[in-house]
């Protein structure tokens, strides 16, 4: 388990245990909140340094970063997104020019039209 894990648990219940004791034995408002804020601290420090004298970050965070690995791997993924990039690019400039062509069609269609009824 990693130390975060402790922390964030023990500050959740250090806010719980200090609203709920603060709500039963105080009356104002702004006491209740500072009451709260004081044991949810009290909690963070407590938790702070029982990680500091208990937990061996040695033995959780022994992992080695392989940024050799990871630059390769996203090396790949970048070269990966510039095909794709590549690839719309072509498909968006094909259908440009298909609807110029259809509006070049139509502005046609429409003077045959246009025409027929003025001969007509």
């Amino acid at each position: 388990m990693r130390p975060e894990n402790y922390v964030a648990f023990f500050t959740v219940c250090g806010f719980f245990i200090g609203l709920s004791f603060s709500v039963v034995s105080i009356d104002e408002a702004f006491d209740i909140i500072v009451f709260t804020i004081f044991i949810t601290f009290a909690f963070y420090i407590f938790v702070h340094i029982a990680i500091m004298n208990f937990v061996d970050l040695k033995k959780i965070s022994g992992r080695i970063f392989d940024k050799e690995a990871y630059e390769k791997v996203n090396n790949s993924m970048v070269n990966d997104l510039a095909i794709r990039e590549k690839k719309i690019d072509s498909i968006l400039e094909k259908l440009n020019e298909e609807r110029e062509e259809l509006k070049k069609n139509e502005t046609k269609e429409r003077r045959r039209r246009n025409a027929r009824k003025t001969a007509a």
